[in-house]
């Protein structure tokens, strides 16, 4: 068990890491492969694509990339556990010593915790990151306890992959057996108009200084966290459940997300509520549908009500030319029981058990 009299200090980062800035500035320069290029994202552990030309790999993985600027995600720090190139918006943090991995993802998230003092006006320069100071666990020596970092880690890291398991197991139990169906280019395909297939409603705004923390979540316009912006205490006429939100405006417009539970909407999304079917796995396969179209819009072409009830989409029928809700909903039940597996087949090879069967 970690040492619960642990001793804590506050650690200058450039007595731990050396700093490597990003070089990648000409993205345009830059063709598609398999190495990983890091910006200053606040997702995907700050992976921004692949390619396969640039002008340095960081190799060896074991190294912290910081966000020096970004919308949101300005102070972030990821662990990196492979090659990777960095652009221009970040610093790679090389350890001084030979640092554990667990250590330095505990470490990682301490930095993060700095983040919301930093942003467009206020960026991390490298004379500002070498200034950074974190408090951290150490030894009676007086060094970093690295073995308690990690030991923390790894049970943190317990708790979280049986908290998985056990969700994966209803989740498999409820979808039940797969069921075999025709393959997407098999079934016929027909245009439908939003308006045909679903209800469209407006939001309603709850502006910052509004705002309560509560548990609800808010449905916003960011394209990340299944469309959630914040979680708020207050209350309003947009409350709905087993419900579509569409994206209307900004850098995310016409990303869809499927909110089975009960949500607050603001108005810079709009909420679909399907016709003629209730099911959590067909409302998935139409918010995949409509999300595919998000290349279509832009800052300067919103997707407001009028425009969504006459967007056009792609949809399986059946023989008589209807939506077939039945196949959208074993389709998506399939293809998440294949993932469930998979996902569980993973666990199992990291802890080298018998691995769970995930091609059916």
């Amino acid at each position: 068990m970690p040492n619960v009299d642990i001793m804590w200090d506050a650690i200058d980062i450039a007595s731990v890491f050396d700093f490597e800035r990003g070089r990648e500035n000409n993205m345009a320069s830059l063709n598609d492969g398999n190495i990983p290029l890091v910006s200053a994202r606040k997702v995907n552990n700050g992976v921004k694509g692949f390619v396969s030309n640039p002008k340095k790999t960081i190799s060896g993985g074991n190294v912290i990339s910081l966000n020096n600027d970004g919308d949101g995600g300005a102070g972030l720090a990821y662990y990196q556990p492979m090659d990777f190139a960095l652009d221009t918006h970040v610093t790679a943090l090389h350890p001084k010593e030979n640092i554990p991995p667990d250590a330095l993802l505990y470490m990682t998230t301490s930095i993060s915790k700095q983040h919301a003092i930093f942003g467009h006006g206020r960026s991390i320069s490298l004379s500002r990151a070498k200034r950074l100071r974190n408090m951290l666990p150490v030894s009676g020596q007086g060094g970093l306890d690295y073995a308690y970092m990690s030991e923390y880690v790894n049970k943190k890291r317990t708790i979280m992959q049986k908290r998985y398991r056990e969700y994966i197991a209803s989740r498999i139990a409820e979808l039940g057996q797969t069921t075999a169906v025709a393959s997407l280019a098999e079934k016929e395909w027909r245009t439908f108009v939003i308006q045909d297939i679903a209800e469209v409603y407006s939001g309603h705004d709850i502006y910052a200084q509004e705002r309560t923390d509560g548990s609800t979540p808010l449905i916003t316009a960011v394209g990340t966290n299944n469309g959630i912006g914040y979680f708020v205490g207050n209350e309003n006429d947009s409350r709905a459940e087993r419900s579509i939100s569409v994206v209307r405006n900004g850098a995310s417009v016409a990303k869809a997300f499927y909110h089975k539970y009960s949500a607050l909407y603001g108005n810079d999304c709009r909420r679909m509520q399907l016709k003629y079917s209730e099911s959590e796995f067909v409302n998935l396969f139409i918010t995949q549908v409509i999300g595919m179209q998000n290349k279509a819009f832009s800052y300067s072409r919103k997707l407001g009500t009028e425009r969504l009830l006459n967007l056009r989409i792609m949809l399986p029928i059946t023989d008589d030319g209807a939506p077939d809700y039945k196949y959208m909903e074993q389709y998506t039940k399939n293809l998440m029981l294949r993932k469930y597996k998979q996902y569980l087949a993973y666990l199992d090879s990291k802890e080298n058990t018998s691995p769970v069967v995930a091609n059916d």
